[in-house]
């Protein structure tokens, strides 16, 4: 199936988010267009709910049973593998306290109704362990997706998640790792979402600058959210940036991706920079040691999750691909996905835009920090422009 949009040429629009709204009950996914998913809400980072979208999902059949979560078949398929669980009550730091848990156990858990504990089986690379398994396909308005391509590609960790939480189970407040988009599905289940637009949830942070866990609107005025109700069959895409808490209102399954593209590449820059500038405020009293700039980008990896080097790594890798496949490879992309030529020269030009930015940012100037980026990159620029003239 290839993904393709009229022109290459497609600008990416800035916006405030003043008259956003959401919306969902009406587009069923066999009647959206890529092409409408794409500047309706991509470009423009704005949320929507998509229904009926695992229709054809293998997990959809053999994960559910009579609208509930088929235990049999997950203890009978996954029972010997260990998977991340959240303690909902018992917090650190401001997070989950996490622990490695048998699928088995944890299934016997969740069908006990006695049970008082409230553990939210998350970040299960499940798709990682079991590729074999083919139990969902990445929906067709997510696949452009660098971070799972890339980790696919070179066989890394990916950004592919199953969340399997009982009724109660909750995410605090948080922004995307990376400011990456997102993408969830239920399989089964229903899920309380609450988004923030860009900007908002400054309004409730206190005096350190922290969010708090969940944000209770009966304390709060003038704070502008959206409250979703995602049933089973539901995709709901949050785009970078969005702050968001989730609630499980009936034990649920969901799917869930992290995922970058040229739409929201400017924003990971940005944020990626202001995060930088962040941790050199806080180290500031070393700023005249040698040591500061490389001190500075290992903080910034345990912060945000990536460094200068990370961040410089995946577009490099992209670049290329995108290059080679105009010359002729193969334009395959996540989960088989033909990518057309005008989307492939949209990546590239929003590509060259982030690099523009990145040339004058007083990392690349400096020339210190990075040696050994500096000839890919400048090669890589010039081969983008060049093609796209």
């Amino acid at each position: 199936m290839e993904i393709e949009i009229e022109c290459s040429k497609t600008d990416i629009p800035e916006d405030n988010y003043s008259n956003c709204i959401i919306t969902e009950s009406n587009i069923k996914y066999n009647n959206m267009k890529f092409e409408d998913f794409f500047k309706n809400f991509m470009i423009r980072n704005r949320p929507c709910l998509i229904r009926n979208v695992t229709s054809d999902w293998q997990c959809a059949k053999k994960w559910v049973e009579n609208d509930h979560i088929n235990y049999n078949y997950i203890k009978s398929a996954y029972g010997d593998l260990e998977a991340p669980v959240a303690d909902c009550n018992a917090l650190k730091y401001n997070s989950h306290c996490k622990n490695d848990m048998n699928v088995s156990d944890y299934m016997e858990y969740l069908k006990d109704p006695k049970c008082n504990k409230l553990l939210y089986l998350k970040d299960w690379h499940l798709r990682q362990y079991k590729p074999e398994d083919n139990f969902y396909k990445t929906p067709q308005n997510f696949a452009l997706d660098w971070l799972n391509e890339y980790a696919v590609d070179n066989e890394q960790d990916d950004f592919m998640f199953v969340y399997i939480g009982p009724e109660g189970s909750w995410t605090p407040l948080h922004e995307d790792v990376y400011c990456s988009y997102s993408w969830s599905v239920n399989v089964v289940g229903r899920k309380k979402w609450i988004l923030f637009p860009p900007g908002e949830q400054n309004k409730f942070k206190d005096t350190l600058g922290n969010l708090p866990l969940m944000f209770e609107p009966e304390k709060y005025k003038n704070i502008k959210y959206f409250e979703i109700i995602q049933e089973k069959g539901d995709a709901l895409f949050v785009p970078s940036g969005w702050h968001h808490q989730v609630i499980n209102e009936m034990h649920t399954i969901s799917v869930n991706h992290n995922w970058i593209n040229a739409c929201n590449i400017h924003i990971v820059w940005k944020a990626l920079q202001n995060s930088l500038l962040m941790v050199e405020h806080q180290i500031r009293e070393f700023k005249d040691t040698p040591e500061f700039p490389s001190q500075c980008q290992l903080i910034l990896k345990s912060v945000f999750g990536m460094d200068f080097k990370d961040f410089l790594t995946l577009l490099f890798y992209i670049s290329k691909k995108r290059l080679k496949q105009l010359q002729g490879d193969s334009k395959l992309g996540l989960d088989k996905y033909s990518l057309g030529i005008n989307i492939i020269k949209f990546e590239l030009k929003h590509i060259l835009k982030v690099m523009d930015s990145i040339n004058t940012h007083p990392i690349l100037i400096s020339k210190n920090l990075l040696p050994s980026i500096q000839d890919d990159f400048t090669e890589i620029k010039d081969n983008i422009s060049q093609i796209l003239n």
